[in-house]
Parts: structure tokens; sequence; C-alpha cells
């Protein structure tokens, strides 16, 4: 028996049932929810907000849809539909804005009946107030990890949420005020938030042991599918029943719900396991431990304000580039989902909208669900020793994006008769796409934990680019809306996440990076772990050598090993 079997012993077997490490986690889940509820509110209230024009499209005969699937018994077309599609097939980028929204965002929005706003807004200036908040959002991403590691990601948190939630409270009285406010304050809402993951990736690196990565990750990002589904199931009903006018109620719960989160979040959110106040000492001991970090350090903010960014070193790594491109991947599959899929179920297809409603919740559950399976059984894979870390991440990456681009050419061949094999397969590719957050997801955290949330920002600047280009595409592909034109786009997706989840697979990496190992106060950590060892070979020196003593015997060992490892050390 060793003093180091001993400390493990202290540390190991921390049940996740129960534990602060999974609050946060919880909390996280549910700043996520709030976060992606006050992204695509203006996605449904925007659909109540203006008012109807009667004209049709080159897609309608007498203000009656032309569908490929003459299916549909009365050929209705809700004007918001109308726009998406022509917005759509004009090239324009607004709705990037809106990554992992919904799924026939109009749906609830009173079904198939024309609802009568009070706002004049062209289709072109509708895009530009839905394009606002995806530039702002583009411009904020590496700030959040540069935040987060200067003051700490609980405040950068709490600030950007706050900020989120006030200006979704003003936003009703902005929007009557004049329509330049509006559009600059949901360019301010997306900048608030481009801020939120690359902080949170940061906050979650200090809380999960490598062990349990998977599941923490995973969980606390789910949130956001929650967040969709409740703009989604609430949003109809608010534009119809609610106060000051129906749509100003969807900005104002949401906003509500957010300040909400802000007091619990101010109240038992901590930056790390140091400066939590009620965690166990033994959980922080743990997680600590399973980090490799110094249980005596008040706060790694002090750390991290040290030492310059290799910024250098982390654009000319191999691994990094391979998260990149998964990401990239990842988010190009999305935003296909978001926004491909409802336009080819109406063009192709001719499903109307009030089907599609009562369906469009369930991509989102069965892609939280995935989330959270993945994470599970890449954590119990990992223990068990069945795989290593590194395997995980490809096993992961290869399911998501090779299932998601299988089911999605399978969807482009279904034939006019099979709404609910379409039905199905879109449930699965949306699904099966979470896996990922097993993937590049946590894949930051294993090769630069310090360092994740800013290198996060950076991959999300750069998937940001999908978003601008995924709408481009699928518009110039798809000037009619037919089948055929709609199965290019797939296959183009399909080629895109295989190429993602390949180039991942050969490059990536688990180790954490040489760059990455340079810690920013490494030499502190050891200074303190010298006088450790220093005071326990003098206390050893006061006790008395009695033969066989246990207490004796384990003081010197850990003395030994300790020289050992600073002669490995001068080395």
């Amino acid at each position: 028996m060793t003093a180091k079997i001993e400390i493990n012993s202290l540390t190991s077997n921390q049940r996740l049932l129960g534990s602060t490490r999974l609050n946060i986690a919880f909390l996280c889940f549910f700043g996520c929810a709030i976060i992606y509820s006050l992204r695509s509110n203006l996605s449904f209230a925007i659909v109540c907000m203006v008012k109807n024009e009667g004209k049709g499209n080159e897609n309608s005969t007498n203000g009656r849809k032309i569908y490929e699937c003459n299916n549909n018994n009365n050929g209705d077309i809700i004007i918001a539909q109308r726009h998406r599609r022509e917005l759509l097939n004009e090239n324009k980028i607004s709705e990037s804005s809106l990554n992992n929204t919904n799924f026939g965002e109009f749906n609830s929005i009173g079904g198939a009946d024309l609802i009568i706003g009070e706002f004049d807004w062209s289709k072109q200036l509708q895009g530009q107030i839905l394009g606002a908040f995806f530039f702002g959002y583009l411009t904020s991403q590496m700030l959040g990890g540069i935040l987060a590691g200067r003051f700490g990601a609980k405040i950068v948190l709490f600030v950007a949420v706050l900020a989120s939630s006030l200006i979704s409270l003003i936003s009703p009285a902005m929007a009557r005020f004049h329509v330049a406010i509006f559009i600059s304050i949901r360019a301010l809402l997306g900048f608030t938030q481009g801020v939120i993951f690359p902080a949170m990736h940061s906050l979650l690196s200090g809380w999960a042991p490598p062990m349990e990565r998977g599941i923490l990750t995973g969980l606390s990002y789910a949130g956001a599918q929650v967040g969709n589904m409740l703009v989604m199931s609430l949003s109809g009903l608010l534009c119809r029943h609610g106060f000051d006018g129906g749509w100003p109620s969807i900005f104002y719960l949401f906003g509500a719900f957010g300040l909400f989160w802000c007091l619990i979040w101010f109240l038992i959110g901590a930056d790390s396991p140091q400066t939590h106040k009620t965690i166990k000492e033994n959980e922080r001991e743990y997680i600590l431990e399973s980090l490799g970090k110094n249980k005596e350090i008040a706060s790694p903010i002090e750390i991290k304000r040290r030492r310059p960014i290799p910024l250098y070193s982390i654009l000319t790594s191999k691994a990094v580039w391979a998260i990149f491109i998964g990401h990239f991947a990842g988010d190009w599959g999305s935003y296909t989902m978001a926004l491909g899929i409802p336009s080819f179920l109406n063009d192709v297809l001719g499903l109307q909208l009030t089907s599609m409603g009562i369906v469009s919740a369930l991509p989102y559950l069965a892609y939280f669900a995935f989330i959270n399976i993945g994470g599970h059984f890449a954590d119990k894979l990992q223990q068990k020793g069945v795989f290593s870390t590194l395997n995980c991440r490809r096993l992961a990456m290869l399911i998501a994006f090779g299932g998601q681009a299988l089911m999605l050419i399978a969807i482009g061949y279904c034939g006019c008769n099979q709404h609910n094999l379409v039905i199905l397969l879109l449930i699965l590719s949306t699904g099966i796409s979470g896996f990922q957050y097993s993937g590049f997801v946590v894949n930051y955290m294993d090769i630069c934990p310090e360092l994740a949330g800013f290198v996060l920002g950076i991959g999300n600047t750069l998937s940001c680019l999908a978003g601008l280009l995924s709408p481009i595409i699928m518009g110039w592909l798809t000037p009619n809306g037919s089948k055929e034109e709609w199965l290019i786009v797939f296959y183009v997706t399909a080629f895109i996440l295989i190429v993602g989840a390949l180039i991942f697979s050969l490059f990536a990496s688990a180790e954490i990076q040489e760059w990455a190992k340079e810690d920013f106060n490494y030499s502190s950590n050891k200074e303190n772990e010298e006088e450790k060892q220093q005071k326990i070979i003098q206390n050893s020196q006061k006790l008395p050598l009695l033969e066989n003593d246990i207490t004796t015997e384990l003081v010197l060992q850990q003395r030994n090993d300790w020289e050992s490892e600073r002669k490995e050390e001068k080395k």
C-alpha cells in the first residue's frame, strides 16, 4: 500500500447523482433553454407582428400552391411560409440566424389561418430583422473565452443572459418605436449571446472530470432543444391570447424566465470547484485530482491572467483543425435540417403546416434524448476500458454524421405516399446527430481544457460560415423546389457530413496538446506541491520509527516517490 493509493481511495467512486457538478450541469441546461428561447422567439412572433399580403408567387396559381405530390386538399398557404420560401430563393441569409431554431417554424401560430399583424414590413425588411441576430452573434464568439478567462465564466454568463433578457423585454416597445432600433437591438442580442457558449465551455472544462465529460456536457447543451420546444409550444397560445396585443407576450414571458435564471445562477453558480461555497470536500478533491489541478489555488482566473494565449500554436494544430472541420460539418447539417426540411416537406410532399406543427417538436425531443444517451454511453465505454477516449470521440462522430447523411438521402428518395416514413427519418436523422456532442464538442476539453472556451469561440466563428453558405446554396440548388433539386441538396449535405467525420477521425486527438500543457501557472502548482511534500518529510522526522509502523511506512514511501519524481523532472 502506498500513499498514492490511499489518496486515490479518498477521491474515487464519487457518485454523479446528487453531486454539485451535476447541479452545475442542470443550471447550464436551464440556461441553454433560456438562451435559445430568447434567440428563436422572434421567428414565431414575427408571424403575428406583420401584415399579410394577398399576392401569390411563382409557385402558386390563384392563391393555391402547386405541389409536386398532389395530395393537398385545399392548398392554402400561410403567408409566413411563403415569405420563408421566397427569402430562401432570393439567396437571403437571414434565416441562418435561427441556428437550430425549429421545424415548420410558423406552425404553432394558428395553423393555416392568416394572422393580421400591426407592422407593414416588406419581405426584405423581415429578412434584415431576422438576420440582425446572426451578424451580432458572429462578432463576439472569441470574446467569450477571453472574458471567461479574465473575469470568470460565472459573471460572463450572468451578464450575457441578463442583457439578453432585458433586450427581450424591451423588444416590443422598440419594434413599435422604429424598425431600425429594433434591428439594432436584435444585433445586440446576437452579440451578447455570442459570448455564452465559449464561456459555458470554459466553465464545464473546470467542472467535468474526463470520464464524465460526455454526460455533463451533453446534459448542459441539451437544454437548447428544450428551449426550442418551449417556444414552439407556447408561442401560438401567447400570440392569440396574450396581453398587449398578443405577440409582445412572447418576448415578455421568456425575458422574465431569463431574469429568474440569472437570480438562481448568481446565488448558487460558481466558476470552479475551488470557488464553490457548499461543495463537499471529497467531491472537490475528486474533480480537481481528475483534472490534475491544485485544490489550494483559490481561482483559476488568477492563473489565466499571467500568460498570453498561444494563438499561433492553436491555429497550426492539426487536432484543433480536425475539431473545426467537424464543427463546421455538424453546423451545416443542422442548418440544412432547420431551414431546408420544412421547405422540402412543403414543396415536394405538400404537407400542410398544421400537420408539420404536430411533429415539429419531435425532432428536438429526439435530439435531446440522443445527446444524453450518447454522452452516457461514451463515458461508460471509457470507464470500462472498452474504447480509448479518442476512439469514443471517433465513434460518436461517425455515428452522428454517417447516420444523419444516410437518412437525409433516404428522405430524398421517399415517395409521395410515404409521409410517415419521411417524418420518421426526419426525427431519427435529427436525433442521431446529437451524438456529435460526445464527439467534437467535448474534444475541445480533451485537447486544451484551460483554453476550451477560447478555442470553441474560434470554432463557432468559423462554423458561422455554414450559416452564411447553407441557405444560399439551398436557394441556388432549388429554384423550382422539385424533388430532384432537393435530392441534390441532401447529397451535398451528406458529402459534407461524411468528409467532416472522416477528417475528424483521421486527425483528431484526445491528448492535451503541448501548447496547452504549458499551463498559465504550472510553476506555482509545483511550488505548492514542493512545500506540501517538504512538510510531510519534516513531520516524518518527528514520528517514532517503530517497526511495522504503517503510518511511518506510508510517509517514507511518499517521500521516496516525491524524490523520484523530482529527479525525473530535472532530467
